[in-house]
């Protein structure tokens, strides 16, 4: 009997060494797929890094090209804009004077419209006599 304890001891002792070596094997084994995903994963996340970032240098060159379009078209816009407010100007400035012009033309209708309510009323008043200075210029100038 003791012969035979003996060979079971053994047996025991070897599966309990066999089942550490399987034990460690797959602690290995699982370590070195753990190594192997967390290398795999470190790449995924530098590769989707390096697309984040020359997504990034796109959208900055998408924009400082945007930057330059409008910087050219607001310096269009301003100058147009200058232009329409100089030119404005000017029409406003020729309507104060053809403004100026009507009225003394209106006052030289009213003068004649009263030379002929005196004509018609027999009070001849001489034409000059009717007209200011600055009246006969203007008529001068209206019928030339």
């Amino acid at each position: 009997m003791a012969g035979g304890g003996v060979k079971k001891s053994t047996e025991s002792t070897q599966h309990r060494v066999s089942g550490s070596d399987d034990h460690r094997r797959d602690s290995v084994s699982k370590k070195q797929k753990r190594m192997i995903s967390n290398r795999e994963s470190a790449r995924r996340s530098r590769i989707r890094k390096k697309k984040h970032a020359d997504d990034l240098v796109g959208q900055v060159s998408q924009l400082v090209s945007d930057n330059k379009y409008m910087a050219i078209n607001l310096k269009d816009t301003t100058w147009m804009f200058l232009e329409m407010d100089s030119e404005n100007s000017v029409l406003r400035a020729q309507l104060a004077e053809l403004t100026h012009r009507f009225e003394s033309l209106n006052e030289i209708m009213d003068g004649f419209n009263s030379l002929s309510y005196y004509n018609e009323h027999e009070c001849l008043l001489p034409y000059n006599d009717m007209l200011h200075n600055d009246q006969h210029f203007m008529v001068d100038m209206f019928l030339n």
